[in-house]
Formats: C-alpha cells, structure tokens, sequence
C-alpha cells in the first residue's frame, strides 16, 4: 500500500468512492435524518491542491443542497468543501477513508 497520501488519493477508484459516498448516506439515515438530500454524484478533482492547473480526475463527491459551508467549517475538526449553484459539495477524493465518521458527523451537523 502506497504511504505517501497524495498517491494515495489518486491511486483510489472511482467505484471505491462511491461505495465510500453511499456508506455515509446510509449513517446519516441511521442517525434519523433526511439522508435523501445528501446525492453522492460525480466529480471532478484537481491533483495536487491545483498545482497541475487544467488537469481534473474523476471523483465523488458527497451534495447537498444549501450552502452550509460555515456550519461545516465551524465543525471540529473544520471540514472544507465548496458551494456552488445552491448545493454543497464535499469530494471524497480528498478525504482519508479513516475520516468518513467525521464527514459523517459534520454533515449531520449541517443538516440539522
């Protein structure tokens, strides 16, 4: 298994992120909220914090609708994702399989 995470983050699958994705809207459901607003869709991620301008890989990302980018970053630990066209996005991509419990949280949090 590749150690360094960046390699990591490219080497995973697209279907590995969608499981990952329908994983966390099944938790949400079970923690007794509306886990029909969370869609896990396809994305696009830049490698490398965007240091390789122009270049994308397919992704996952978990959306909402709403901008709930504060109550995301004010969660602990801050949870980064983007708002656009009134929807939320968070690419799993960028986010360790080990952290899923607290993407999970945090937007439980945001749906609330």
């Amino acid at each position: 298994a590749t150690v360094i995470p960046f390699w990591r983050m490219v080497d995973v699958s697209v279907d590995a992120l969608r499981r990952r994705g329908e994983a966390i809207v099944v938790e949400i459901g079970h923690e007794g909220l509306d886990a029909t607003e969370v869609g896990v869709v396809a994305s696009e991620a830049l490698p490398g914090a965007g240091s390789a301008p122009g270049i994308t890989m397919p992704s996952v990302a978990l959306a909402l609708p709403g901008d709930h980018l504060e109550s995301l970053r004010n969660f602990d630990p801050p949870v980064i994702a983007r708002s656009r066209d009134a929807r939320t996005s968070l690419d799993l991509r960028s986010v360790a399989p080990d952290d899923d419990r607290i993407i999970t949280a945090a937007l439980c949090r945001a749906l609330t």
